[in-house]
């Protein structure tokens, strides 16, 4: 059979190619030309025909996305149909498994070893503006929860509680104090000083004239402050973090002021806040 249908082939080509050898009469060649267009015209127009609507339906599915949706929508209503197999779908499985033993609305206990105190008692929430990028506007505050028992809190907001407290810590480790904040404890260590030694007269020869005593006293709030600020100031400052890290501190605000963040600080039970500087760059790195 195959022998057979081979040699009605090569005949058949044989005799194509005898007539290309033909030499056929001028007005028998004309006949066969225009028997080819007559044939041929009909194919070049449906093939014209085709690469327009073809090229119509390109267009308007890259417009309007018509068929995509169509077949989005026919693959949802046959998911439940496919079969569940195949590495991609192991894959999509395990993220899904992931993702619901992190799900705020699912409970798992969480061992309260290495926990913070003030994570264990309270949730940490945190805001900024705008979300990404640099911020101009940085919120952390503390909700307490009276009562709450941790291992009945989700597992996703004690995460997420456990990140904000870092962020808030983080802040009160970069943040400075400036020295305004420690004039009052100065003055009222050099007002003990002048208690202690009495009236101090400071007399000058008559070509120097008599010091001021308001002037003396400048000098030394001035000399005295440039000695005991530092001090101060790194006294406080971890006197903050403690306060921070028992959960004492309610709230943080920052904003964006000339290249720093300026910011305050409210400890729990006090309307007064602790106002301090911190640098944008620290910020960014600790908020992102």
């Amino acid at each position: 059979m195959y022998y057979a249908t081979f040699s009605l082939t090569c005949r058949f080509w044989s005799a194509i190619f005898s007539l290309h050898m033909i030499r056929f009469p001028k007005n028998i060649k004309a006949i066969l030309f225009r028997c080819r267009v007559r044939y041929l015209r009909p194919l070049a127009v449906t093939l014209v025909l085709v690469a327009v609507i073809g090229a119509g339906v390109a267009w308007s599915e890259y417009q309007t996305n018509w068929f995509a949706r169509r077949l989005g929508a026919f693959l949802l209503s046959t998911n439940a149909l496919r079969p569940a197999s195949g590495a991609l779908w192991n894959d999509i499985q395990a993220q899904v498994r992931t993702q619901q033993a992190i799900d705020t609305a699912d409970l798992l206990p969480v061992p309260r070893a290495g926990l913070p105190d003030a994570v264990i008692r309270s949730r940490f929430e945190g805001s900024r503006v705008p979300e990404s990028g640099v911020p101009g506007y940085v919120a952390i505050y503390k909700i307490p929860l009276p009562g709450v028992d941790l291992n009945t809190r989700p597992l996703g907001d004690v995460i997420a509680s456990l990140r904000v407290y870092r962020q808030g810590l983080a802040i009160v480790k970069a943040l400075y104090l400036p020295d305004v904040h420690f004039h009052a404890e100065v003055r009222k260590q050099i007002d003990y000083l002048y208690a202690q030694v009495g009236d101090i007269e400071v007399v000058a020869p008559d070509s120097l004239g008599v010091v001021d005593p308001d002037s003396l006293k400048a000098a030394v709030f001035l000399e005295f402050a440039t000695t005991v600020i530092p001090d101060l100031r790194q006294r406080e400052k971890d006197a903050l973090i403690d306060a921070y890290e028992n959960g004492e501190i309610a709230q943080i605000f920052l904003y964006r002021d000339l290249g720093r963040f300026r910011g305050e600080l409210f400890r729990e039970g006090s309307q007064v806040p602790v106002v301090f500087e911190i640098e944008a760059s620290a910020v960014s790195e600790i908020v992102e």
